[in-house]
């Protein structure tokens, strides 16, 4: 059996994403004081004492006609309770039941799932007189609780597993899974490509910038690999974010993903071209070290010649220079053209990502490097001395040379070189790479370390017993 499912529904504002918070036992969801902040469903892993479970948080249900996104959350909210094993009905104690209350009620009873009513924010006195209203409801008995300082979440959680399938290790954590971060400006694509790679209206779409806010993580089985896309909020310049605290948070938990995934798709506009932002995000995805592809999206709309693609990859790396060793691909998210190459895109660039040289192959290619070219005099006028190369690590490939007089190296620019040098000749294609220079330390009473002024030679019988 699966491991239990546990969906958080109710109207806006009433504390569902701070409660799924507390759930998983960390901050994944926006919390703010305006409704609508969440929109699409948003899923979380928990463990209550040695019991895992999945928490799910939806979206606001509401009938307001004056929000555009309301029939959109609306639809992701039903998905999430015919997916669900429990069901959590949150209300407010402070406002009690309203006319909302009531049509969610209504929508909630009808699929026959175990329904828990839940009133939050019942920590003031009259809040808590105010419970047994929501017998009304149908629902059977209230559970009084406070999301934001944790009474009785406990005691909920025992009730929602107790009426839930027991439990069963889920698949999806395992070393073969790949985090995928999807990155971009705001309406780039980026949810619409995720749930074209899905095959199903997995994330909320709208032609309205912003629309997604909270970092929203989609698994996705090919083969023996599982992949996790995690889908984030368009990142915009400083100045256009403001003070809305949502869309402050929105940038902070997008840059946080880039940072934990292994691969970034660095989605563009096609139609638009890169942007400032856009070099702004690969800066950033160069610094964390993570492989990349960029991906020209609405592909479709615009108008082709012969050399269309490859001028526009020129551009693109001429306008993203951070990773101009990233692959460029163009498709149409909308319509499914070329996604399905994306599977082989990540796989490719996380096998550079994942790739180990061998010392000796390493240092063939290294010496043959410097004899053709050889590191330039530093401020002192004596040419450093490279000596070796060796790989420290991988994810990203981070390589060291060590060297004599390494202080008299320009590093910044033969280490460009030598990058340069590793990508073509081991293929290191989509990945950032490290170089850094060290001198050479040697041994305390090494055969090559000098006799100190007025220190005496070791005898011969020392020599003999080392």
């Amino acid at each position: 059996m699966p491991l239990p499912v546990i969906v958080i529904v109710g109207r806006p504002n009433v504390g569902k994403s701070t409660l799924f918070n507390r759930l998983i036992g960390r901050r994944r969801a926006i919390v703010e004081a305006s409704p609508g902040v969440t929109r699409d469903r948003h899923y979380g892993r928990g463990e209550w004492e040695g019991t895992p479970f999945l928490a799910v948080d939806t979206g606001g249900i509401t009938d307001a006609e004056e929000d555009p996104f309301s029939p959109l959350i609306n639809r992701q909210a039903a998905a999430a309770i015919e997916e669900g094993d429990v069901v959590i009905f949150m209300l407010d104690g402070r406002e009690g039941v309203t006319s909302a209350d009531e049509n969610i009620a209504g929508m909630v009873r009808v699929t026959g799932k175990p329904v828990l009513l839940v009133v939050n924010k019942t920590d003031a006195n009259q809040a808590r007189e105010g419970v047994w209203d929501f017998f009304g409801l149908g629902l059977g008995e209230p559970r009084s609780i406070s999301a934001e300082h944790g009474a009785g979440v406990s005691d909920l959680i025992d009730e929602a597993l107790g009426m839930g399938p027991g439990e069963e290790p889920e698949p999806s954590s395992g070393d073969g899974e790949i985090r995928v971060a999807v990155v971009g400006r705001p309406n780039a694509g980026k949810s619409s490509l995720i749930n074209s790679l899905l095959g199903e209206e997995r994330i909320l779409v709208s032609p309205v910038p912003g629309t997604t806010r909270d970092p929203i993580d989609s698994l996705c089985r090919q083969g023996e690999t599982l992949y996790r896309f995690v889908d984030t909020a368009g990142i915009r310049k400083r100045g256009k974010v403001g003070n809305n605290k949502a869309d402050v948070v929105s940038m902070i938990l997008a840059f946080r993903s880039i940072e934990r995934a292994e691969a970034v798709l660095l989605v563009v506009d096609a139609t638009e071209g890169p942007k400032a932002i856009d070099a702004h995000i690969a800066r950033h995805i160069v610094d964390s070290g993570r492989a990349c592809a960029v991906l020209l999206n609405k592909w479709d709309l615009v108008v082709k010649d012969e050399k269309s693609f490859d001028e526009n990859v020129q551009l693109v790396h001429r306008k993203l220079i951070h990773i101009d060793f990233a692959p460029v691909v163009s498709i149409s998210a909308l319509s499914g053209q070329r996604t399905d190459r994306i599977f082989g895109l990540i796989d490719l660039i996380i096998a550079s990502h994942r790739r180990r040289v061998s010392t000796g192959k390493l240092n063939q290619a290294f010496n043959r490097w410097t004899r053709e070219h050889p590191p330039p005099s530093g401020r002192t006028g004596r040419r450093p001395n490279l000596l070796y190369a060796t790989q420290a690590s991988v994810a990203p490939p981070q390589f060291v040379i060590f060297a004599s007089r390494a202080k008299n190296l320009p590093e910044a620019q033969y280490s460009r070189f030598i990058e340069n040098r590793l990508r073509k000749e081991f293929d290191f294609e989509g990945t950032a790479v490290r170089v850094s220079f060290r001198k050479r330390m040697l041994k305390k009473g090494s055969g090559g370390a000098r006799r100190g002024r007025g220190e005496k030679p070791k005898s011969r019988l020392f020599r003999q017993k080392r």
